[in-house]
């Protein structure tokens, strides 16, 4: 595929989604059917956030776990354990290889994302 015709297709698909006009809930909001249903937290979450690198997403929780995501295929990946109360939020650093995290436990714990390890709680 030749360099004009990826830019002819761009400028159409850029062309076909809604503009500042038309901002009603039909074009903004997912519908379903849904992609995934990720299943493994025993409360509900409070927060998923998309990895800035990997195609991974992280989930966080009011049981106080932080669950790893593959959002290409839906899979589970893995766990991080540490927080003993709700986790409210959760955030990457811009290269992806240090998670933050916020708990009602009055704790902010921070992830190497490499190892999947708490490296520093605050």
């Amino acid at each position: 595929m030749d360099l004009e015709s990826k830019m002819t297709e761009t400028v159409k698909e850029y062309e076909g989604g809604p503009t500042k006009k038309d901002r009603s809930a039909d074009n903004w909001i997912p519908r379903p059917p849904e992609r995934y249903c990720l299943t493994g937290h025993r409360m509900p979450v409070t927060r998923v956030k998309f990895h800035p690198v990997y195609n991974v997403m992280v989930s966080a929780s009011e049981d106080g776990s932080i669950k790893v995501w593959d959002y290409e295929s839906g899979d589970f990946e893995r766990t991080l354990k540490g927080h003993t109360d709700a986790v409210n939020d959760i955030a990457f650093e811009s290269s992806g290889k240090t998670l933050a995290s916020c708990s009602s436990d009055l704790t902010i714990r921070l992830w190497d994302f490499v190892g999947y390890e708490c490296i520093k709680t605050l």
